[in-house]
């Protein structure tokens, strides 16, 4: 029985299954088994490349055990929790990634701000907005290599406290905090009172001295087009 004709795969699994390169999940598996290798590590990264590919983590099982059967074997405990544990957390990640609030600093995600900015561009088409002129993504970056959390969320507070009306304030990427506000008549006001509080460290300790820069500030201006708006934030994201 070759890996092509796993006959005891579940249906609701095998479209995603049985696309191309499909074989290159199990074969390593296969090989190892085959082979007389440790198959665990290949049970591992199996596991992971299945829950990329959003099969439920009970076809996976299935499919494991099919895979051992071809050899004359049942998965042993190793193999299956592997699978198991990197599927999860595979599975955990994604979640995370998808859902609308950063875990380590309660902001939005980056998904979300570009599920909001998708819905900020249906609306101005529909009131017949250009939204590169009514909006803008103002965006903060602490000068440290690795800003932990508690920074990040500072960075939010203060732009929460000069914007007062942001459609969203999202985590952008590792290290950055993006905030999608309405442009108007004071926004260079704004913009300047945000470095005022937050852009640099003040010499001798003395409250709006300029000193040492702490916080790169900018704002970026939107694409024309709502089909650039994923790419743009991409872009910002992974800078």
């Amino acid at each position: 029985m070759t890996i092509d004709k796993l006959e005891s795969v579940p249906l609701r699994g095998r479209h995603r299954l049985n696309r191309p390169g499909h074989e290159a999940v199990f074969r390593p598996l296969l090989h190892a088994l085959a082979g007389g290798a440790d198959p665990v590590p290949q049970a591992a990264a199996a596991g992971r490349r299945l829950a990329e590919r959003e099969v439920p983590l009970v076809t996976a099982l299935d499919v494991l055990r099919t895979t051992y059967r071809t050899v004359g074997s049942e998965p042993s405990f190793e193999a299956i929790q592997a699978l198991c544990q990197s599927w999860t957390e595979c599975t955990l990640t994604y979640l995370h990634a998808s859902s609308c609030e950063d875990p380590g600093t309660g902001l939005a995600t980056t998904p979300h701000l570009r599920t909001r900015l998708t819905e900020l561009y249906r609306a101005a088409e529909r009131h017949g907005w250009y939204l590169p002129d009514t909006h803008t993504l103002v965006v903060t970056e602490p000068v440290t290599a690795q800003p932990c959390d508690a920074q990040l969320a500072n960075l939010a507070g203060a732009l929460r406290t000069v914007f007062r009306e942001p459609e969203v304030i999202a985590r952008l990427g590792a290290t950055r905090v993006a905030s999608l506000v309405p442009l108007d008549d004071h926004f260079s006001e704004h913009l300047g009172t945000l470095r005022s509080m937050i852009g640099y460290w003040p010499e001798y300790g003395e409250p709006g001295t300029a000193g040492t820069p702490r916080t790169k500030i900018w704002s970026e201006r939107l694409p024309t087009l709502s089909d650039w708006s994923d790419s743009f934030v991409n872009d910002l994201a992974m800078s």
